[in-house]
C-alpha cells in the first residue's frame, strides 16, 4: 500500500493516538473471482455504505473481535473484466481489504484486493505529501548550508496534525502550568471554538495559536462561556517545551 503516511517527530509523537481518530480515504483495485455486471457490483458496494460489522482479517495487528465501523462512501470508479477501481471513505480502523472481501461474499463470487493506496488521512491529502527523498534532501541541505527552506515545506507544524479538534486558547499566564501537566482552569481560558461538548478532546493553544497540549473538556461551550471558576479541561498530552513560557507561580 502506498499513499499518505503521516509521520510525527520529537514531542509531536505525543499526539499519535489522536491521529487514529481521523477519517481515511482509499483508492484501490479489487478483483472478483467470477464475472458480474457493473450495475450489480455498484449496487452491492452501496449496501456496504453506513454502519457495518467488521472482523479484522487474520493477518492484522489488532484483536480479531467483531466491531462496528462506518463507511461514508464506497464508489465504483471503473470496471474492466473482473477488476474494478474503487474509492472508499471510512472511519479510522476500517480494513479496506476486508470491504473487498465482503463485496465478494455478498455477490457470491469471492473477491480480493489487488492494489490499495491511502489518499486522505484526516487533514492530510496525498497531493500534499512528499517522497522520502525530499525528507532526506531537506535535512542534508539544512545540515550543510543551514538552509531550512525545503525543510519548512516538507515538515509541517504540529498544529496541522490537531487541526480537526476544537481549539481552546489560553492566557500567557496559564501556559507554563499546562506545560507542567496542570489541568486548565476556567480563569486561564481566553477564548475557544464552538461547539465543544463535555468530555470532548480539545487542542489547547496559546493566544498566538501555538499548540501546547491535548486535553479533555470538563465543561462544554455554554458552561465555559458563563462559569468563572472550576476546571475547563484536563491536560492529557503535552507537546510544548515546558521552558518556552515563564512560570507565573512561586
Amino acid at each position: 500500500m502506498t499513499g499518505v503516511l503521516v509521520v510525527l517527530t520529537g514531542s509531536a509523537t505525543n499526539v499519535m493516538s489522536y491521529m487514529h481518530n481521523f477519517k481515511k480515504e482509499y483508492i484501490g483495485v479489487g478483483e472478483l473471482h467470477a464475472a458480474v455486471s457493473e450495475s450489480r457490483l455498484r449496487k452491492t458496494m452501496k449496501e456496504l455504505v453506513g454502519r457495518i460489522y467488521q472482523r479484522p482479517p487474520v493477518r492484522s495487528a489488532v484483536s480479531r473481535r467483531l466491531r462496528t465501523r462506518e463507511v461514508f462512501y464506497f464508489d465504483l470508479l471503473e470496471m474492466m473484466d473482473r477488476r474494478f477501481l474503487f474509492r472508499a471513505g471510512t472511519e479510522s480502523g476500517t480494513y479496506a481489504r476486508k470491504l473487498i472481501n465482503d463485496v465478494g461474499l455478498l455477490l457470491g463470487t469471492g473477491a480480493h484486493m489487488v492494489e490499495l493506496r491511502r489518499t486522505i488521512d484526516g487533514p492530510f491529502k496525498e497531493e500534499d505529501s512528499h517522497p522520502m527523498w525530499d525528507v532526506a534532501a531537506s535535512l542534508e541541505l539544512y545540515r550543510r548550508n543551514g538552509d531550512d527552506s525545503l525543510l519548512r515545506k516538507v515538515f509541517l507544524p504540529v498544529e496541522m496534525a490537531v487541526s480537526a479538534y476544537a481549539s481552546v486558547y489560553i492566557k500567557d499566564s496559564a501556559v507554563a502550568s499546562v506545560c507542567h501537566g496542570a489541568n486548565l482552569a476556567v480563569g486561564g481560558v481566553s477564548s475557544f471554538e464552538e461547539p465543544i461538548a463535555e468530555g470532548e478532546d480539545v487542542a489547547i493553544k496559546t493566544l498566538k495559536g501555538e499548540f501546547i497540549a491535548m486535553g479533555k473538556a470538563v465543561k462544554g461551550s455554554s458552561a465555559l462561556a458563563k462559569d468563572k471558576t472550576g476546571i475547563a479541561a484536563t491536560t492529557a498530552r503535552v507537546v510544548m517545551d515546558r521552558h518556552l513560557y515563564p512560570k507565573m507561580w512561586r
